[in-house]
């Protein structure tokens, strides 16, 4: 089982070779993480075998809200009718060369840990993501996250439900 490295994105890290399959997803990495980066748009971690500088996987983080009416009803009882503050989960891929070797499962940890983190110094109700299709959509349920009313592709994991987590 491979030793992964997951530190913030730098010029060191070689992407030019990756693929997970998903072309929005690749693009981004190959071509525009640079401009979110200067533009502090999103952070990028990545992953990487211990001693390598190839980006096996990566994800990215930036902050974000959610209008109250999409929570479901249990969710939404006791909170204000205002914007929710989330962190979005914005992208997260792993080469298709590292599949099946629990590195998605690894990096959506370690961007929920920040998540947590963060929600000691500022108010974060959850993280959201847009999952790119069915197959992501699944990955992320199996983790706790849920569909939210406007889409069920947008999907929230609650800090309170990852909390009760952390705490088993």
């Amino acid at each position: 089982m491979a030793e992964w490295i997951i530190s913030p994105l730098s010029k060191a890290h070689e992407r030019a070779g990756f693929s997970c399959g998903k072309a929005p997803l690749d693009l981004f990495l190959l071509a525009h993480v640079s401009q979110y980066e200067k533009r502090r748009l999103a952070r990028t971690y990545v992953a990487t075998e211990a001693g390598s500088t190839i980006v096996a996987g990566y994800y990215t983080l930036a902050t974000g809200s959610l209008d109250a009416s999409v929570l479901p009803q249990p969710l939404r009882k006791k909170l204000p009718n205002y914007p929710i503050p989330t962190i979005h989960l914005g992208r997260l891929a792993v080469d298709t060369n590292c599949r099946g070797r629990r590195l998605g499962e690894t990096l959506l940890l370690h961007a929920l840990k920040l998540a947590h983190e963060s929600s000691e110094r500022i108010g974060i109700f959850g993280v959201d993501v847009w999952a790119i299709d069915d197959e992501a959509a699944a990955f992320y349920r199996k983790y706790g996250f849920i569909a939210l009313e406007d889409d069920p592709q947008h999907l929230l994991l609650s800090l309170k439900t990852f909390n009760r987590a952390l705490d088993a």
